[in-house]
């Protein structure tokens, strides 16, 4: 697949056999978990992407990565 950022979300929406944006909300708590384990997160502007690619705000994005850390 895509290198980076957009490979990850790409392959994870593949995965998942859904557009992430249209996935059911706890699905996408699972995909940014997903994303988080396969190092999404270290890319620059990566919440902002992550977010868009959801369909969420960046603040919807923490607060998934902080309930999947706690």
């Amino acid at each position: 697949g895509t290198a980076g950022l957009a490979g990850l979300l790409d392959d994870l929406a593949a995965e998942l056999g859904a557009p992430l944006a249209e996935l059911p909300r706890a699905e996408k708590q699972r995909a940014v978990r997903l994303l988080e384990e396969r190092g999404a997160f270290h890319y620059r502007k990566s919440a902002e992407t992550v977010a868009e690619a959801l369909g969420v705000t960046r603040f919807t994005v923490y607060n998934y990565l902080n309930r999947s850390r706690g």
